[in-house]
């Protein structure tokens, strides 16, 4: 497993930040635009190959990837490692667990729990 990357809430950026974010995110939205306008456009009139589909999707992959590393670069987002991402998915399973088992008890049935094994 390896870190991933969330977006930090925006409460968390720094005045800087919120407006380089916001001109940043602009500045992408018009760049999908661009590319989706153009591709539309053409399968309308004419049609697309195989081909051109792909080339299409690769290029807004394209256009996300250097927004994501943009954004990672300008510490927009955190990384969050491996032993954060079990902490956070055995809490999630634990609430989950908690409310199983009040639908249990209230239909007269014996509680569940996780057991570690060894």
């Amino acid at each position: 497993m390896e870190t991933i990357y969330r977006q930090k809430r925006s409460s968390r950026l720094t005045p800087e930040q919120r407006q380089l974010k916001l001109q940043k995110d602009s500045e992408y939205e018009i760049a999908v635009q661009n590319l989706s306008v153009a591709f539309y456009q053409k399968k309308r009139a004419t049609g697309i190959t195989p081909q051109e589909e792909q080339a299409y999707q690769q290029a807004k992959a394209q256009l996300w990837n250097d927004y994501k590393n943009w954004a990672i670069g300008e510490g927009l987002y955190e990384g969050v490692t491996p032993e954060q991402q079990l902490i956070e998915a055995e809490e999630g399973l634990s609430a989950q667990l908690e409310g199983v088992n009040q639908i249990r008890a209230e239909l007269g049935r014996k509680s569940l729990e996780i057991k570690e094994r060894v």
